[in-house]
């Protein structure tokens, strides 16, 4: 980021996922692409990420940061409402190298924009033991236990969802029309929710009621056991997850910008820790599904995991010294 742009490195991402999908397209040659397209897609998570969220903290007015939230969910939702339906199609009516095919196609149109903006450059001053160092510093002790369950709850709804309505046997235009519907549901919800929270001066008690809300949605899912009880419970989560993530996103934006020139900092210690917790609790996982083959378990695990977004909602010295001297 420091040496070729934010943009630049957002740019570059986009070979790594290049790279990803075409491990997967020729899969079938090789069972060790398997490992490649871990490792290619990890980097370009890893390059994309953080220079994304260094620039929305930068440019994000802070007045107007919840909105902003919300509107960025939007964007981010607006073209995932069709695509599960539309992946699903081309699954069931061709197969699977059509549907890469069109994933590199989209991968290559998603890199116009880039070409299009002014690139910025930042200056990050962290060395790699500074950097980790910052995982334990007491002052972080909040923020990592909020990161890493909102880390852990994610990657049990990326992965052992999908995984668990497969085993249902639901087909993929089925499991694609119930993530569409779902994601419709956030996305006119995430709007709504992004203007609410601007207006609500307390963002920690919005977070805190999504927090409880995602978890309740979490113990439903666990009792699903059929397609239309899927459709319901992933419905609804959607809803309540949106309600947990916009005020958790502008409460992390805002702890991020009030760093002032330490803003990618911060937003690198986030993704080290993210990353870091991920890594172990999925070879937990693994250990866990090994002697008890029930993917629903994680779903327990996800209720509680919800639970720790709260722990967003500890506001920054820096900014309860701004709203002591509002109230002066």
């Amino acid at each position: 980021m420091s040496k070729i742009g934010l943009k630049h490195v957002m740019l570059f991402s986009n070979f790594f996922f290049l790279g990803y999908y075409l491990c997967l397209f020729f899969l079938y040659q090789s069972f060790l692409l398997i490992s490649l397209a871990i490792i290619l897609k990890a980097v370009g998570m890893n390059l994309f990420w953080p220079a994304f969220h260094t620039d929305f903290c930068r440019f994000s007015e802070r007045d107007h940061r919840g909105r902003g939230v919300g509107k960025m969910n939007v964007a981010w939702l607006a073209p995932t409402i069709i695509s599960p339906i539309i992946g699903g199609w081309i699954l069931t009516t061709f197969n699977y190298s059509v549907l890469f095919t069109v994933v590199l196609v989209v991968l290559f149109a998603s890199a116009i924009p880039m070409f299009l903006s002014k690139e910025i450059h930042i200056i990050y001053s962290d060395s790699y033991r500074e950097a980790f160092g910052r995982i334990f510093k007491r002052t972080n002790k909040k923020n990592n236990l909020a990161i890493m369950s909102n880390g852990l709850e994610g990657t049990i709804n990326s992965y052992c969802w999908p995984l668990f309505m497969a085993i249902l046997a639901i087909g993929y235009e089925t499991m694609g029309g119930i993530t569409t519907f779902a994601l419709g549901m956030a996305a006119f919800f995430a709007l709504y929710m992004g203007r609410l929270s601007d207006r609500i001066i307390n963002r920690i008690k919005f977070l805190n009621i999504g927090s409880i809300l995602t978890s309740i949605s979490w113990i439903m899912k666990y009792f699903v056991v059929t397609p239309f009880t899927a459709f319901l419970a992933q419905a609804l989560y959607r809803i309540c997850r949106t309600t947990a993530s916009i005020p958790f996103q502008t409460l992390l934006y805002e702890k991020a910008s009030l760093k002032g020139t330490e803003t990618d900092e911060f937003i690198v210690y986030r993704e080290t820790i993210l990353n870091i917790s991920r890594s172990f609790f999925l070879i937990a996982l693994a250990g866990l599904f090994f002697f008890v083959p029930k993917v629903n378990l994680a779903f327990i695990i996800a209720a509680i995991a919800s639970l720790g977004f709260m722990f967003m909602g500890v506001p920054p010295k820096t900014l309860r010294k701004l709203k002591w001297r509002r109230k002066k």
